[in-house]
C-alpha cells in the first residue's frame, strides 16, 4: 500500500466507488505508535514539555507550549503577561513555519504542474523563494524567543529562563517589509486557484477569546454554540480506535467536526487584525467557507495575520522593553491540569495529573489530526460525483489533494 505523498507523516487511503458514489472511505495511518503518554508516567513534571516536543519535528513548539500550560495549571502557576506575550510570538512563528511549508511545498505543486518541491524549486524558483522567506522569518522568531528554531528550550513552566535581546528582535524586523509583502502575495495566489467543490455543513471547533485572534488560551467554541472550558474537554471530545489504522479518531460527542485554520477563521473572522481585514477587502475575499479545500486559503490568510501580529508585538516589546524575570517556582502541592492551544492543524489538548512530589501519574494528549480524521473520511465520500468519469490515476490524485488540503499530521496522530 503506497503512502500519500506530500503530507506530514505516512498514511494511505482506501476508497470504494460504486454507482458514482464513494460508499467506503478510510484513512489508514502507517506510522508506528511511540507511546509518548506511557513514557511520561513517573517522569518529573518539567520533563513533559521536553519529551512531548519530540512528538513531531513540524509541531514541536505547540506541543511544548501546551504541555507547559497544562503543567502550570497543575502546579498552580499563573504566568505573567510578558510570558504570555513571548509565548504568543513563538506560536505565531510555529504557525508561519507550518503554514508556509504546507502551502508552498506540499499544496502548490498540484496547481502549478509539478510533482514535488524539488521540481517547484527548479521550475518556479520565485515561488520556492517565497517559502524560504517566510520560513526564515518564522525561524528567526523562534530562535530569538525560544532559544532555537526547532525544539525551543527557553520556555519552561513558570516563564522563560532566557530572554530575547533587543539586537535579536531588531534583526528580525530588518527585512519585515519583504516578509509582509510575501505573506500578502501568498494570500493572493492561493485565493486565485480553482479548487474542487464539496459543499457540506460541518461543526467547526476552535479556541475563542474576547480579545483577539487568540491561539494561546481561551474556551472552546464551535458552530453549534457550545462553549466549554478546556478543563472539561473529556466530556465533549470522544476518542476511539479503528481496527484499520494506528491513528485514533475523535468526535464532538459522537459528531464529526473540523479543527484548524478553516475552523478558526470561520469562528473568529472579526478578530483578525486590521491589516489582514484590509487585505481581504482589497482582494475581495469573503469568509464564507463550506468547502474543505478552503482550508488552504484559510491557512494563507492566517499566515499573513500572524506575520503582522508578530511584527506589531515585537515593535511593542522594543518600545516597552523586556523584564528579565526568573521563572515562577511551583508550590509544594501539585494536582492536575489541562492545556489547550491552537496548533497549525487545530486545537491541541494536553492533560497531566501529578502526585504530591510532582511526578506524572496520568497523561492524555489529543491532537488536531485525530479530531479531523472522521470528517476527512466523510469528505472523501462526497468526492463521488467529481470522480465520475475520471481515470483511476486522476481519481487518486483528487483524493490525495483533499487529504493534503486538510494538512494532516499523521506523526502527531500516532504519538
Amino acid at each position: 500500500m503506497e503512502a500519500v505523498p506530500k503530507i506530514e507523516g505516512h498514511a494511505s487511503f482506501y476508497a470504494h466507488l460504486r454507482n458514482g458514489e464513494v460508499d467506503k472511505a478510510r484513512i489508514i495511518g502507517m506510522e508506528n505508535d511511540r507511546f509518548v503518554e506511557k513514557i511520561l508516567f513517573g517522569r518529573k513534571y518539567y520533563e513533559a514539555p521536553i519529551i512531548t516536543s519530540r512528538i513531531c519535528g513540524i509541531c514541536p513548539t505547540i506541543h511544548s507550549t501546551t504541555a507547559i500550560q497544562a503543567i502550570e495549571m497543575a502546579c498552580g502557576i499563573n504566568p505573567s503577561k510578558q510570558t504570555k506575550t513571548l509565548r504568543k510570538i513563538m506560536l505565531a512563528g510555529q504557525m508561519i513555519q507550518s503554514h508556509s511549508l504546507h502551502l508552498y511545498l506540499l499544496v502548490l505543486p498540484d496547481f502549478v504542474g509539478v510533482s514535488s518541491s524539488f521540481e517547484l524549486q527548479k521550475n518556479h524558483p520565485d515561488l520556492f523563494k517565497n517559502a524560504i522567506i517566510l520560513k526564515q522569518f518564522a525561524d528567526s522568531l523562534l530562535d530569538a524567543v525560544g532559544g532555537r528554531a526547532v525544539h525551543p528550550i527557553s520556555d519552561v513552566p513558570g516563564g522563560f529562563k532566557s530572554f530575547p535581546t533587543k539586537e535579536s528582535l531588531k534583526k528580525i524586523l530588518q527585512n519585515i517589509n519583504e516578509v509582509v509583502d510575501t505573506a500578502a502575495y501568498t494570500v493572493k495566489i492561493f485565493s486565485s486557484f480553482v479548487y474542487p467543490k464539496i459543499e457540506r455543513e460541518m461543526i467547526y471547533s476552535a479556541i475563542e477569546s474576547d480579545k483577539d485572534y487568540n491561539i494561546y488560551e481561551g474556551d472552546i467554541l464551535n458552530t453549534e454554540g457550545k462553549i466549554f472550558s478546556p478543563s472539561r474537554y473529556k466530556k465533549y471530545i470522544y476518542e476511539e480506535l479503528k481496527p484499520y489504522t494506528r491513528a485514533k479518531f475523535a468526535t464532538f460527542r459522537g459528531k464529526e467536526m473540523m479543527v484548524g485554520a478553516l475552523a478558526r477563521l470561520s469562528l473568529n473572522e472579526k478578530k483578525l487584525n486590521k491589516e489582514t481585514q484590509n487585505l481581504l477587502q482589497s482582494l475581495n475575499i469573503k469568509i464564507n467557507f463550506e468547502n474543505p479545500f478552503d482550508n488552504i486559503i484559510a491557512q494563507a490568510i492566517e499566515n499573513y495575520n500572524f506575520v503582522i501580529q508578530a511584527k506589531n508585538t515585537i515593535e511593542t516589546l522594543l518600545k516597552e522593553g523586556i523584564n528579565d524575570k526568573e521563572p515562577v517556582k511551583p508550590p509544594q502541592q501539585f494536582s492536575s491540569g489541562v492545556g489547550a492551544c491552537e496548533a497549525p492543524r487545530g486545537t491541541l489538548f494536553h492533560y497531566y495529573k501529578l502526585d504530591k512530589k510532582g511526578f506524572i501519574e496520568e497523561c492524555d494528549i489529543i491532537t488536531p489530526t485525530v479530531q479531523n480524521l472522521p470528517s476527512l473520511e466523510s469528505d472523501m465520500k462526497l468526492l463521488g460525483p467529481i470522480l465520475e468519469g475520471k481515470s483511476k490515476e486522476e481519481g487518486i490524485n483528487l483524493i490525495e489533494m483533499l487529504i493534503r488540503a486538510y494538512d494532516p499530521c499523521i506523526t502527531c496522530a500516532t504519538h
